[in-house]
């Protein structure tokens, strides 16, 4: 094992039901804050979703401290209603393989039933 300066970790929420109805109904204005990747980041695990900000590794706790506030501030805004607190967070480590959707199944055939 050995440590990797250079990659990406995310800090972020699981996506909850009311959460994903919260970013449902969000205003154009405010859908920036998720479909930007500048603010904030949906990235799949399994079948779950998640909403945070990447980074890279090395940062200062200080720093990390600050991302928590962005992060809870911006869903705020978008979920004004949802549980942000800090113990539901989770910092994970970003696998940089690009996401690709599996093929979709083949058209059985109307013969086959």
């Amino acid at each position: 094992m050995r440590l990797d300066s250079k990659g990406m970790l995310f800090l972020g929420f699981k996506i909850d039901s009311k959460l994903r109805e919260a970013m449902g109904q969000a205003t154009p204005g405010d859908r920036k804050f998720f479909e930007d990747p500048q603010y904030l980041r949906v990235l799949p695990m399994g079948d779950d979703q998640w909403i945070g900000k990447t980074f890279e590794a090395g940062i200062a706790p200080g720093e990390i401290e600050d991302l928590v506030r962005n992060v809870i501030s911006l869903l705020t805004r978008v979920a004004p209603n949802g549980r942000h607190s800090v113990s539901a967070m989770r910092i994970l480590s970003v696998d940089p393989t690009p996401v690709t959707q599996a093929p979709a199944p083949a058209p059985r055939d109307p013969r086959d039933y």
